[in-house]
């Protein structure tokens, strides 16, 4: 089967992860990547690199993984090709509203197709709070957006001599046995064997394995490691007092990237316009094996 050919446009670091999910997709595939100024420090091996979108020479749709300023301009250039598009650009409220608003006038416009706001928040995270709202509609909800760690173990890491930062995250394995990981940024001429052993024998960690990762930068990691807990509550007087929740941990790039291409699996089957994924039935995200997708999941 002939797998859609897929841009990317814009090389950062969302750039960067769609096309490796992109490299591992059953149905999907690079097509290339369309950035202006690339540098021999950009090259993705064979992957096409080019400064416009026309000088691809079979290109399917486009992820638009660029600067939120800049996500309407590309999606117009886009669109008057009548490449099929999705975007991410991180807006709430009334500014997605009016976003959404100019994708939809452009589309119409230019009989183009387009998925928008379809990253991790607004994206995957949006659905789950409609979900709660839907199943709780008189209530309140809370969202807390933090670094996906266990504030007491990574306090306990960083009392080890020679630890300037760490970050203590717990992870399961396929049998679902816990490990912990943590990462720790060494003072200069630390032995890291040393915290290692320091660590692993310290009573908070020896219920579960641990590993020990010793990183140059804590900051950078947390960059890349979010957590969202999501709360849903009842109205005050609702006999139920039922209470919903979400914990999760993840990489936000990762999980933009991967929503961004569920996104574009359903793009063959729209009709010109510009949809937010509450426009789109579930079994779409799936492409065309959506009509076998739902029996693992009910």
């Amino acid at each position: 089967m002939r797998k859609y050919q897929i841009a990317v446009i814009g090389l950062g670091q969302l750039g960067r992860r769609c096309v490796q999910a992109l490299r591992h997709d059953p149905a999907l595939a690079p097509a290339g990547v369309v950035r202006r100024n690339a540098t021999a420090d950009d090259s993705l091996g064979d992957l096409p690199m080019v400064e416009h979108i026309r000088e691809l020479p079979e290109v399917d749709a486009a992820l638009i993984c660029v600067p939120v300023e800049h996500v309407l301009g590309t999606a117009r250039e886009l669109m008057q090709q009548r490449i099929p598009l999705v975007e991410c650009a991180r807006l709430h409220g009334d500014a997605f509203v009016a976003q959404h608003a100019e994708m939809q006038r452009m589309a119409r416009l230019y009989k183009a197709r387009a998925v928008v706001g379809a990253g991790c928040d607004p994206g995957i995270l949006s659905l789950f709070r409609a979900q709660f709202g839907l199943l709780l509609p008189h209530g309140h909800t809370r969202s807390s957006l933090h670094t996906g760690a266990s504030l007491h173990h990574t306090l306990a890491a960083e009392r080890v001599p020679g630890v300037r930062k760490a970050l203590a995250t717990e992870l399961k394995t396929q049998d679902g046995t816990a490990q912990r990981y943590v990462y720790v940024e060494l003072e200069p001429g630390t032995d890291p064997v040393m915290v290692e052993n320091a660590i692993s024998h310290d009573p908070l960690y020896l219920d579960e394995q641990t590993l020990v990762f010793a990183v140059p930068s804590i900051a950078a990691l947390e960059e890349d490691n979010r957590g969202v807990l999501l709360e849903r509550h009842a109205a005050a007087g609702e006999p139920s007092h039922a209470a919903l929740l979400l914990e999760a941990r993840f990489n936000e790039v990762e999980l933009a990237a991967r929503m961004m291409l569920a996104a574009c699996r359903a793009l063959p089957l729209l009709r010109s316009g510009a949809y937010s994924l509450f426009d789109l039935p579930p079994s779409m995200l799936w492409g065309e094996s959506g009509n076998v997708a739902e029996k693992p999941w009910i």
